[in-house]
């Protein structure tokens, strides 16, 4: 699963018009609801260290949803299934003063390869083996090429982020200070607490003609870490904060204020089930019938407090590719009793107690999800709980601080609410292919045969041509019921006195900030 867990990628989408408050003196201060941690940028994915370290690092390109792609350190590209290869921008300068050279940019790949770094990206934004990279300083060209063919190499390797030289060079000094080419320098860090970041007044190559010289680019970004979204939304409401990311309630009372606001899709819900051999759900009979027993409409709808919408495909509605995916005519119907009917052809028997049991063994199921879920989640998976005891199945709703140790180390579930965000259907075929655990990373001990052909297929095929093959894979992994999907979720980026753009990982975009006033 690894970084698609977590969320990677990158694509824009613009805030509302409406001013609200204005900012102080061009800075603007922005609130995550939680600490960056880790500042080195290739070893840390979490959305909050993504957040930050958007201001300070930056990649080849950027995406916009339903357009092409854009460059950011690159200023042309040319790709096929095997190679892309990227001519960067002129000029380009580092944090530390030296310029970016194509070779700085191979190092950078080379570093975040490397297994002892343990980056998170390795296998997600760049395949972990067969890939070549060759970089000319002259040309300013940087080659990948890779030994297997991937449908969106140029959307994988073009979003990772970028270190200079002399990061990839001593990455001990990642660790406390930003060594890349972002429009933002880190000049004080007081982790747990706050980031103050300053413009650099030589950036001069951002997307669409940006730099430093721009009107309304804030001078100074003052990151601060508000782990309450209640608090979060009182300061937005109070101009206290300029910027902030609402998923609860607490919407209700920031909507009608006018602020600057980008609705997009989160925590898609997913159940996942565990075909492992001695597992209930190891039969397809008894995870079709599980399937049918569940009225996903309502469960989605409770799940996602109202505000979400039915998912079409296993990646967010928010890509920029293959956004005419439709997976629903695969998903298993809603029929309480034709599930009841093919649990007692498969051998599963009522007992006095209603509960369903084989050769002296209870339907009792755990039903794992993760212990951070808000409460209309788990609201969802409480009434997901209910229809399946209709039917007469035991599914014991178990929170899990950790559950991705628990599914990558072969531990105790039958069914998990996985909220996997991807946003390419290409990383499907890494997270559910593979060894079984502990070898490996297939913790749903797939098996499906027609959807490794499928995935196969589709890898052969670039961008927007692999899309229907990629369809009919997502659709075999429905159908055979690896997965079942459910609705997306939204939360809301708000902007008090700043307009922002977000990208496809719904993180602020750095060089779309504009300072606005009344």
């Amino acid at each position: 699963m690894g970084a698609s867990a977590l969320a990677l990628t990158g694509c824009a989408s613009t805030g509302g018009d409406g001013d609200g408050g204005a900012a102080s003196d061009g800075g603007v201060t922005y609130a995550l609801a939680g600490d960056p941690g880790q500042l080195n940028p290739v070893k840390n994915a979490t959305v909050a260290a993504q957040s930050l370290a958007a201001f300070g690092y930056e990649s080849l390109v950027s995406f916009t949803a339903g357009a092409d792609p854009q460059g950011l350190l690159a200023e042309k590209w040319e790709e096929s299934t095997t190679e892309v290869r990227f001519t960067l921008k002129n000029g380009i300068v580092c944090a530390d003063g030296s310029p970016l050279k194509a070779s700085d940019v191979k190092a950078s790949f080379d570093y975040a390869g490397l297994k002892e770094t343990g980056s998170p990206y390795r296998g997600v934004y760049f395949p972990a083996t067969g890939l070549k990279i060759d970089a000319d300083d002259a040309s300013r060209t940087v080659t990948f090429h890779s030994d297997t063919p991937q449908s969106f190499l140029l959307a994988t390797i073009g979003l990772m982020p970028v270190v200079c030289h002399a990061g990839s060079a001593d990455p001990g000094k990642l660790d406390t200070e930003w060594l890349g080419t972002g429009p933002y320098k880190l000049v004080k860090s007081s982790p747990g607490q706050s980031y103050t970041l300053q413009l650099r007044p030589e950036y001069a190559w951002g997307p669409g003609g940006v730099t430093a010289k721009t009107p309304g680019l804030p001078s100074t970004v003052t990151v601060q870490v508000v782990e309450s979204e209640s608090t979060i939304a009182n300061m937005l409401q109070s101009g206290e904060v300029n910027l902030g990311l609402v998923a609860g309630d607490d919407r209700e009372r920031l909507d009608p204020l006018g602020l600057n606001k980008i609705d997009v899709p989160a925590r898609p819900g997913l159940l996942f089930f565990n075909q492992a051999k001695g597992r209930a759900t190891h039969d397809l009979a008894v995870r079709q019938a599980l399937a049918g027993a569940i009225d996903r409409d309502a469960v989605g709808k409770v799940s996602t407090g109202g505000r979400g919408t039915p998912m079409k495909s296993l990646t967010t509605s928010y890509s920029n590719v293959c956004k005419t995916t439709d997976i629903t005519p695969a998903i298993t119907a809603f029929d309480k009793n034709a599930a009841a009917a093919a649990l007692d052809k498969a051998g599963w028997v009522k007992g006095a107690d209603g509960t369903r049991a084989k050769d002296g063994k209870p339907l009792s199921l755990v039903l794992l999800y993760p212990a951070n879920s808000d409460k209309s989640a788990v609201s969802g998976i409480e009434l997901m709980q209910q229809q399946l005891a209709e039917i007469g199945v035991k599914a014991t709703p178990t929170p899990s601080p950790s559950y991705t140790d628990v599914i990558f180390q072969g531990g105790d579930w039958d069914l998990v609410w996985a909220p996997i965000s991807t946003t390419l259907p290409n990383t499907w075929q890494g997270i559910l292919s593979g060894d079984f655990p502990p070898k490996g990373g297939n913790w749903t001990y797939n098996t499906n045969k027609e959807f490794f052909d499928l995935a196969a297929k589709a890898q052969d095929q670039a961008g927007e041509n692999s899309c229907d093959s990629w369809q009919a894979a997502q659709q075999s992994l429905v159908k055979d019921l690896e997965v079942l999907p459910f609705y997306e979720a939204t939360e809301t980026t708000y902007g008090n006195g700043v307009k922002f753009a977000l990208n496809s990982n719904t993180l602020v975009v750095p060089t779309s900030l504009r300072v606005s006033s009344k």
